[in-house]
């Protein structure tokens, strides 16, 4: 088993300067806060987050918290300053009994790609003894100014780094600093700014240059790309046994011009579908069933209609991108029942190829998938003008 660690996410700030509620965007299903409490859930010998909102927030935090945490998640309201929600955090693991020797670390919600192995980097560090923040090379150049704007002087950017969270501590060595900073009314931006001016050693590892805040406007762009392709492991359901069901359904209109994609292959001289990405509306179902029984999201979601990045995307790539979303929640595809209705083309002559498509995206068993077609004998939408699917999957525990 591995030894206790402990956290605290500030998620208590206004938001002032991006000039809206950040914490709550939607970063690929998930609001921005909630990617940096799934990365210190990973995190071995996590025993207790204290998850620190606005005092108006409780409850929305609470009814957003992934399943089965109650036993190592605390939502507690901050307060005005940045060292008020800190306390706050620390008056959580204290009333929790955490021992003192247990290394904390303190994570802006802000930053949703700090990794797992970063936090794993500060955790290390602080169990050698010392307060801990993790920096990166400054690599813009740097100028003071004066009040009007007059530049005065070039800043040596060898002799500076930017600061980055998780920062990290020892709950003792922590709660000396911020109280001392507390008493004394100190203004300090960040806890390794209160740990040396309260005399506690820190030593800094390596940041990560992804490991962005979320600022200004246009940050949250910069930050989705990143997380795009974020295979950080998050942590693993607390349920182990059994497995959970999802259904998912898309239906797409013909239009003439495109190649007809469905259920991953191509079908030559039919008419395709219209949509963003490539039509394929069976593989499409297919991804909200598999994310339905997972419970991390759905099609839209992770690939919405708006962002030019899936504009004719490859929609067995979609699929493969979905698959990994559940490995990473701590799931894998374990059935899938396809229904295609449609009058053109036909699906049985090509099912066996469906059937071998499906389980190379999703890494399932031929066995364990089942495709069907009907016509819907003419009726309705799927009758004559598109094509739809129906899709019912299971998924368990990786």
């Amino acid at each position: 088993m591995s030894p206790p660690v402990a956290a605290i996410l500030v998620a208590a700030g206004q938001s002032r300067r991006f000039g809206g509620d950040k914490l709550w965007i939607d970063m690929w299903g998930r609001p921005v806060w909630r990617w940096g409490l799934d990365s210190l859930l990973s995190v071995p010998g996590m025993a207790l987050v204290a998850v620190v909102v606005p005092p108006d927030g409780i409850q929305r935090f609470t009814d957003a918290l992934p399943p089965d945490t109650n036993d190592r998640v605390q939502i507690v309201a901050g307060g005005e300053e940045r060292t008020d929600s800190v306390v706050a955090g620390i008056t959580v693991l204290t009333a929790a009994q955490i021992p003192e020797d247990t290394p904390v670390l303190v994570h802006d919600a802000a930053r949703p790609a700090a990794s797992a192995e970063l936090m794993v980097r500060v955790v290390t560090a602080v169990r050698a003894g010392t307060g801990v923040v993790p920096l990166v090379p400054v690599t813009d150049s740097l100028k003071t100014v004066d009040d009007s704007g007059r530049v005065l002087a070039t800043v040596d950017r060898d002799a500076v780094q930017a600061a980055q969270t998780p920062q990290g501590a020892t709950l003792e060595q922590l709660r000396a600093a911020m109280e001392e900073t507390h008493a004394w009314g100190r203004p300090v931006t960040d806890e390794a700014a209160a740990m040396t001016s309260g005399g506690i050693g820190v030593r800094s590892v390596d940041g990560e240059p992804v490991n962005r805040k979320l600022t200004d406007p246009g940050d949250d762009a910069a930050l989705r790309a990143i997380l795009a392709g974020r295979t950080t492991p998050l942590r693993p359901p607390a349920t182990t046994d059994g497995m959970r069901a999802g259904i998912g359904f898309d239906a797409h209109r013909l239009e003439a011009g495109r190649e007809l994609r469905l259920a991953g292959l191509a079908f030559p001289g039919e008419m395709g579908m219209a949509g963003h990405s490539d039509g394929d509306a069976a593989l499409h179902a297919v991804i909200d069933a598999l994310l339905g029984a997972g419970g991390v999201g759905d099609v839209g979601t992770l690939f919405p209609s708006d962002d030019e990045r899936f504009r004719d995307a490859d929609s067995g790539e979609l699929l493969r991108l979905a698959v990994t979303r559940l490995q990473e929640a701590g799931w894998k595809p374990a059935s899938l029942d396809l229904a295609i209705v449609a009058r053109r083309p036909p699906i049985a002559p090509r099912r066996d190829e469906i059937v071998k498509r499906l389980a190379e995206l999703t890494g399932m068993d031929p066995t364990a998938i089942s495709v069907k077609g009907t016509t819907s004998d003419g009726l309705g939408f799927a009758g004559a003008e598109g094509i739809a699917a129906f899709a019912v999957a299971t998924v368990a525990p990786a």
